[in-house]
């Protein structure tokens, strides 16, 4: 199965129709960041709250395809400070309740419950298990309806997790499940050696040659696998964006159950919106839009150490969280209005981009096999 990030309207649209066009569940995987309970300041995305995405996607998923699943979801992952101050763990544990009342309120359908930047905030591993335990109580005390969840912490590596040390977190988490009466998890989030890094996957899933020291993915995966069939668990691997067509076509070869995809369909559409700019020569858009990415910073988390990145290798990066900005409301209007005038097809270019590449990852995940007619 398909994860797919909402980076924009657009790439929300998309998610909905393809999963409608193949008959078959894409995980629909909004972070806080991207969407967010109304009073507690929305997200970034068409400034969506939690709430209103939720009934627009509901509304345009005819087929009931789609599975809204909330990503990284725990203490410290939106705020981690208020007024200079670091939240408190109390603090921090009640805002995100507060974020995760209204995603089940809002019919979510899968919940990853990751406490993993506790860790940075001074909490031990066993604590961070103790968050776990408090946030699915939590969740599953306030279910009007069954949700699945989603456990283990998006670390990325560019190696794939070490069985026996994820085995004996798994078993403690599952132990203290079982004790308390609750459900246990239907995906666990190992690492598989993704990573990503600017626009490329730096990981050594994607490597013909293994990290020193490492045996290659394709050893250790099967390993993985056996592991979770063994505890009822599946396999959940993030960070699967822009891996190749052929480290594609392994995932179902190995059997990893679900893999996540989300900066690769924000910068796809971001590229496609700019070279169309230039073939207008939509000078005064390139240079708003531009200063508007380079400013807001959000690009500099993805560069690798002594990058090479030019400022245009940034706005592509870092464009999709800009989309919606007011300021520059009025500067996509204009360019639409050009490509209008000029007899082309801005948004139909832009959606078919976007559309290809969500299916590269749907076509090597067999998904057309249940195509519609």
């Amino acid at each position: 199965m398909l994860g797919a990030g909402p980076m924009s309207v657009r790439v929300t649209d998309a998610i909905i129709h393809l999963a409608n066009r193949y008959k078959r569940p894409i995980a629909m995987i909004p972070s806080r960041r991207q969407v967010d309970a109304n009073h507690l300041g929305g997200g970034y995305v068409n400034k969506w709250s939690t709430e209103a995405f939720s009934k627009y996607v509901r509304s345009k998923d005819a087929g009931g395809f789609v599975l809204l699943s909330r990503d990284h979801s725990g203490p410290w992952q939106l705020i981690k400070h208020r007024g200079g101050v670091p939240l408190s763990h109390q603090e921090a544990m009640n805002e995100v309740k507060e974020s995760l009342e209204i995603d089940i309120q809002a019919g979510f359908d899968l919940i990853h419950i990751d406490p993993s930047q506790g860790l940075e905030m001074g909490r031990s591993s066993s604590q961070v298990e103790d968050d776990i335990l408090d946030l699915l109580e939590f969740c599953q005390g306030r279910e009007t309806r069954p949700v699945e969840y989603e456990i283990g912490a998006d670390e990325q590596s560019q190696i794939p997790d070490y069985v026996g040390v994820a085995e004996d977190s798994l078993l403690r988490v599952l132990s203290r499940v079982a004790k308390s009466g609750l459900r246990s998890p239907l995906f666990y989030v190992l690492q598989t050696g993704t990573k990503v890094m600017e626009t490329r996957n730096i990981g050594s899933f994607d490597s013909t040659l293994p990290v020193q020291g490492m045996l290659p993915s394709t050893v250790q995966l099967p390993e993985i696998l056996r592991m979770c069939r063994k505890h009822g668990v599946f396999l959940k691997e993030h960070n699967a964006d822009y891996l190749s067509d052929e480290a594609l076509s392994w995932h179902p070869r190995l059997g990893i159950h679900a893999a996540n995809v989300a900066p690769e369909f924000g910068v796809v559409e971001t590229r496609e919106i700019m070279k169309i700019a230039t073939e207008l020569k939509a000078q005064k858009f390139l240079d708003a839009f531009s200063e508007a990415a380079l400013a807001g910073g959000k690009w500099e988390k993805w560069l690798v150490p002594n990058s090479n990145a030019t400022d245009e290798d940034k706005v592509h990066i870092s464009g999709h969280y800009h989309f919606s900005d007011i300021d520059l409301e009025g500067e996509f209007a204009k360019l639409s209005e050009l490509a209008s005038k000029k007899s082309l097809d801005y948004d139909g270019r832009v959606r078919k981009s976007v559309e290809s590449s969500i299916n590269r990852y749907l076509l090597a995940f067999g998904y057309r096999k249940g195509i519609s007619q």
